[in-house]
C-alpha cells in the first residue's frame, strides 16, 4: 500500500510574499477603477485576464518564459503548479463580473474589491502566523476574525457601519468555506451591499 502524498506545507514566509504581491497588485486594480472609471477599467482588466490566461496555459504546458516563470513560481503555492497564476486570473474574472453588474455604482465595486484585496490578505497572514484552532480545511478562527475586522473597516469607508458589519460577516463566511475566495468574495460582498442599500 502506497503512503499518502503529503500536502505541500505553506510557510509563513512564502505566504507573506504571495500576499504582498496580492496586496500591491490588488491596490493597483483599485486605483485603476477609482481614477479611470468603470468602462476603461473593464477593458483593461479584461485584457489582463486574457493575457494572464494565455501565459498560464503556456507555463502549464512547460513553455519557458524566464522572467514571468520566476515571478509566478515566487508567489504561487506549490499545489497550484497545474494552474499558474490561478489566484490573479480568478480575481480578474471576479472584478470583471462585479464591474459589469454594478457599473452604475462605483462605490460598490471599490468596496467589494477592497474586501478581497485587504481582508483576504489579513486572513491568510494572521491565520498562518497566529492561527492554531482550525475551523474548516486550513482555515482558522483568528484568520477568519482578521478577515471580518478588515472587511468591516474597508466597507465602512464607503457605507454605514451596519452595512459594513453585515458585508464583512458574509465575506468572512465565504472566505471560510472551501471555494475560491478570489472568485466569490467580491461577488458576495457586492451583492450584499446592493441588497442592504
Amino acid at each position: 500500500m502506497k503512503p499518502k502524498a503529503k500536502k505541500p506545507k505553506i510557510t509563513l514566509a512564502s505566504e507573506t510574499k504571495r500576499k504582498i504581491f496580492h496586496l500591491v497588485f490588488g491596490t493597483l486594480i483599485l486605483l485603476l477603477v477609482y481614477f479611470a472609471g468603470t468602462t476603461l477599467s473593464f477593458i483593461v482588466i479584461g485584457e489582463l485576464a486574457i493575457i494572464g490566461t494565455a501565459i498560464s496555459l503556456l507555463l502549464a504546458r512547460g513553455y519557458k518564459i524566464p522572467f514571468l516563470k520566476k515571478i509566478v513560481e515566487g508567489v504561487e503555492r506549490k499545489n497550484e503548479k497545474r494552474f499558474p497564476g490561478k489566484a490573479a486570473i480568478y480575481f480578474f474574472i471576479s472584478a470583471l463580473a462585479v464591474i459589469f453588474v454594478f457599473h452604475d455604482t462605483p462605490m460598490i465595486i471599490l468596496a467589494a474589491l477592497s474586501v478581497q484585496v485587504y481582508a483576504d490578505t489579513a486572513a491568510a497572514i494572521m491565520g498562518q502566523r497566529y492561527g492554531r484552532t482550525k475551523i474548516l480545511m486550513n482555515k482558522t478562527y483568528k484568520g477568519s476574525f482578521a478577515c471580518f475586522i478588515v472587511a468591516a473597516i474597508c466597507v465602512s469607508f464607503f457605507y454605514p457601519i451596519h452595512i459594513a458589519l453585515i458585508t464583512a460577516l458574509i465575506a468572512a463566511i465565504v472566505e471560510l468555506i472551501p471555494v475560491d475566495d478570489n472568485l466569490w468574495v467580491p461577488l458576495f460582498a457586492a451583492t450584499t451591499i446592493r441588497l442592504l442599500l
